[in-house]
């Protein structure tokens, strides 16, 4: 006879139904249980109160087995029966005879957890809010084998005991539509040595279960030739140059394997990702789907169950992985590999906060703000100084250029092709090398053309395309006052210039954006390295 307290619930055996039978018909307890229920390593024989709590034990686990078979009646019939009485004894033996012809009971998921495992470990069970054997299923489902760490005062034994029940009564533990209800990763802690080994695997959308970046091999989805082969190395190669520490190298991996899949499963490439793609990406995070194939507990990497989720992100999470991407893509974009960042170019999640003002945008999304802000540079009531700013913000905002690149931009650099314009400037990555000019933009820089007297026709090559009206006081200042209308703004001219209309811009705005010391000049670049 089991004496666990932990063990789950089972029928009586023989013994035990002939000892409840006894004490029924009124035996006197010292005598059965030193006849029936004696251990080898009690010291000599048991006293009444010792053999009536063995008997009583015996007793609980009857109620337990009959109302397994929904025998309510008998349950209670036996819950009153808290000390040899001649009350009823008929009544009890006859319905000892019923339950002992029963076979062992079938739970299920309404079942109370009390049903089918001892008091103590019932208790404890219900300590952690698992009332019922669903709710056992759902959390065995979530966190795995080791469920148990996530119940206080139940040790790793009483998890294995209590998995390998869930284990054997796994038929029997369905959903309302028929469907077994235990994952298929279940298994006991004991037997995860055993787990089949994973094997390299081709990104295709076909996948059978997902791998982890070090077992992806390259796929050949549609649109191309190349398959995942350019992607999967570049991802790599990225990571290589971020194994600063194991902690920041993992989160930089996890976030491009779940990437990598999530193209793979689409037939994407994940270079040629658009921010509208990424958007969809975002929703799928907050619900990766199907949860079979991407959802599990946390587990070896190298073993058949491994998952890229435990579960859906939350928003901060989301916004971590998106950041990560963020800087993959920055990586993709600089080397050559993608023609703009579509993390950069994605809107705000949905249903972001609303930061404080003084922080971020308040009253309006980040982005939001910042169109703002090129709009109102571009009121007619505003001056010259305005003018030269909202140039500068809509080469960065619609051509993608970076405050030192506008800085060194010369005449020379500009081209026409028809009724195109075009900057050429130099960088690393061909794709950044021409850059397309906008209508507005081009009208805009004429009317600063024009603000600082130069006329377009006769306009020196080595003359900056963006310059100050006028110098500061300062030794530098008056040496590039020499250069009249052809001196040049250096980057941190631009910089202050942009930063003091950010604020003068949020102090009109009447505090609904954000702080000015917040205002990067780089967030207005669409598509670059911020």
């Amino acid at each position: 006879m089991s004496t666990s307290h932990d063990a789950a619930a089972t029928k009586l055996t023989r013994t035990e139904f002939a000892v409840v039978r006894a004490y029924a018909q009124g035996m006197r307890p010292v005598d059965i249980a030193n006849r029936y229920l004696l251990d080898p390593d009690d010291d000599g024989e048991l006293t009444e109160h010792q053999a009536i709590q063995r008997i009583l034990g015996l007793r609980d686990r009857l109620i337990q087995f009959a109302l397994q078979h929904e025998r309510q009646d008998i349950a209670e019939m036996f819950d009153a029966l808290k000390g040899r009485s001649n009350t009823g004894m008929g009544r009890r033996v006859d319905a000892l005879s019923q339950l002992e012809r029963l076979g062992q009971g079938t739970p299920r998921m309404e079942h109370a957890v009390s049903l089918w495992f001892g008091p103590s470990l019932a208790r404890r069970l219900h300590a952690a809010g698992i009332g019922r054997i669903a709710d056992l299923v759902a959390l065995a489902n979530r966190r795995g084998a080791g469920w148990w760490r996530a119940v206080p005062r139940i040790g790793a034994l009483s998890g294995e005991v209590v998995t390998r029940w869930l284990l054997a009564q796994k038929a029997y533990l369905r959903s309302a539509g028929g469907k077994v209800s235990l994952a298929p990763h279940i298994m006991p802690n004991s037997a995860h040595a055993a787990r089949p080994r994973l094997q390299p695997l081709p990104l295709t959308a076909d996948m059978a279960h997902p791998v982890p970046l070090e077992f992806m091999l390259p796929g050949r989805p549609a649109g191309g030739p190349a398959g995942h082969a350019e992607p999967l190395r570049l991802v790599r190669q990225w990571l290589a140059h971020r194994a600063r520490s194991a902690s920041t190298y993992q989160g930089y991996r996890r976030e491009c394997e779940r990437l990598l899949l999530w193209c793979a499963m689409g037939s994407r490439n994940l270079v040629g990702l658009t921010a509208d793609d990424i958007q969809e990406y975002d929703g799928f995070l907050a619900d990766p789907q199907p949860a079979d194939f991407w959802q599990g507990p946390a587990g070896p990497r190298d073993r058949l169950h491994w998952r890229p989720f435990e579960g859906a992100l939350s928003q901060p999470s989301r916004r971590a992985a998106l950041r990560i991407l963020r800087a993959l893509y920055s990586f993709l974009y600089r080397q050559g590999h993608s023609e703009r960042n579509p993390v950069a170019d994605m809107a705000a999640p949905a249903g972001s906060p609303v930061p404080a003002a003084g922080t971020r945008a308040s009253g309006m999304a980040a982005a939001d703000a910042l169109d703002a802000f090129v709009r109102w540079l571009g009121q007619p009531a505003h001056g010259a100084r305005h003018r030269a700013a909202h140039a500068v913000a809509l080469l960065m905002r619609r051509s993608g250029l970076r405050v030192r690149e506008i800085a060194a931009l010369r005449w020379s650099q500009l081209s026409m092709e028809g009724h195109a314009t075009w900057i050429q400037i130099e960088a690393r990555n061909p794709l950044r090398r021409r850059r397309p000019l906008d209508p507005e933009t081009f009208a805009v820089l004429r009317t600063h053309w024009q603000d600082r007297g130069l006329g377009e026709d006769d306009i020196p090559s080595h003359c900056a395309l963006v310059g100050p009206l006028q110098q500061p006081d300062t030794q530098r200042g008056r040496t590039k006052a020499l250069a009249g209308a052809l001196a040049a703004y250096s980057g941190s001219g631009l910089e202050t210039l942009l930063r003091a209309m950010w604020g003068e811009f949020v102090r009109q705005d009447g505090g609904s954006t954000a702080g000015a010391a917040r205002f990067t000049p780089r967030a207005l670049v669409r598509g670059g390295r911020e």
